[in-house]
């Protein structure tokens, strides 16, 4: 009988923020998963490790996801890894894939998944709290009031037309073209900026401002562009 496949949202950082669920079905797993070879680099297997202890006896693969811009490359790395993982599901075995923030936004689980939805492989989901989220209320601040549009921005290849959008922008990963995000929201007016790096870590920071941002060196920095809210 075959196994299956769950990709496992642990949240952005803090090993507090991991579900009930999410230790459970960790600690049910054959296999877990993590998306860096070199597992003491890898902030989701920092927080397993801290929230589940018992997980140090589960066998562990370490795989670097590929997150280069060349589409191809991705694919190649995508499959190899599916490959790998479904020679233990057939065996039978329960895998994990161990998956910062939640599984459903912006995770590599989700094209594992549809390779093994493909081939009949059963998989499951389950729910983590998302950077997004996770940033904003280390802030204090609110995503979206009323009818307000909150836009989610993956990447700084576009930035240019995504901070034209009305509402809130969240601008993920946005570290490694700081400077640049901060060279265009400093020509813009009637907006609010904040942002946080390595949200829920130790090493968390928050910035109120533009100027506040840091230049560069932070790969894990999300960046809030509001829109300043008229009085009531």
């Amino acid at each position: 009988m075959n196994g299956r496949i769950y990709g496992i949202g642990v949240g952005p950082g803090d090993p507090g923020d991991i579900t009930l669920k999410a230790v459970r079905m960790i600690r049910e797993s054959d296999v877990l998963i993590f998306p860096r070879r070199e597992l003491d680099k890898c902030r989701a297997y920092r927080i397993v490790r801290q929230a589940v202890p018992e997980a140090c006896g589960i066998r562990t693969y370490g795989f670097e996801f590929e997150m280069v811009r060349d589409e191809d490359k991705r694919k190649r790395a995508r499959h190899e890894i599916y490959d790998a993982v479904k020679e233990l599901v057939l065996a039978g075995k329960t895998a994990a894939f161990i998956t910062i923030g939640d599984p459903a936004l912006y995770s590599t689980f989700s094209y594992i998944a549809q390779l093994a939805q493909r081939d009949g492989i059963e998989t499951r989901a389950v729910s983590g709290i998302s950077s997004v989220t996770a940033c904003a209320n280390s802030l204090g601040i609110s995503l979206g009031d009323e009818g307000e549009q909150v836009h989610i921005i993956p990447d700084t290849g576009d930035i240019e037309e995504a901070l034209k959008l009305p509402g809130t922008k969240v601008i993920m990963k946005c570290g490694r073209d700081v400077k640049r995000v901060k060279e265009l929201l400093g020509k813009r007016e009637g907006i609010s900026v904040y942002g946080v790096s390595d949200c829920g870590t130790a090493e968390e920071r928050l910035y109120i401002g533009t100027e506040a941002l840091p230049d560069e060196g932070i790969y894990m920095l999300t960046v809030f562009v509001k829109d300043e809210q008229k009085e009531q």
